[in-house]
């Protein structure tokens, strides 16, 4: 199925992947993630930015191909309890490493 699609979003979307550049909401969880070590479950960035889970864990997954995220160790999270692998910016040196 195709829809139609403004010719100005497409060219956005086209510029952002070249670039590298973060959309919206990306930066808005990159920003509530704040710096290295501070980790986040999708549930926990869920509720701190007020997006939708799904919308979250779409551009929470986009971030990690980018490898603007990893995964963290697991723990149980603070919103289900439930045991999860949290999200996190990777550490400032980690190509050191």
């Amino acid at each position: 199925m195709q829809t139609a699609v403004a010719q100005t979003s497409i060219r956005n979307y086209d510029r952002m992947r070249t670039t590298g550049e973060l959309g919206r909401v990306q930066q808005e969880i990159m920003d509530a993630i704040g710096i290295y070590p501070r980790d986040y479950s999708l549930q926990e960035l869920a509720q701190a930015t007020g997006l939708a889970i799904n919308t979250v864990s779409g551009r929470a997954n986009e971030l990690r191909q980018k490898g603007k995220l990893e995964q963290g160790p697991s723990r149980a999270c603070k919103v289900t309890g439930r045991t999860i692998r949290p999200v996190r910016r990777p550490h400032p040196q980690g190509s050191l490493f």
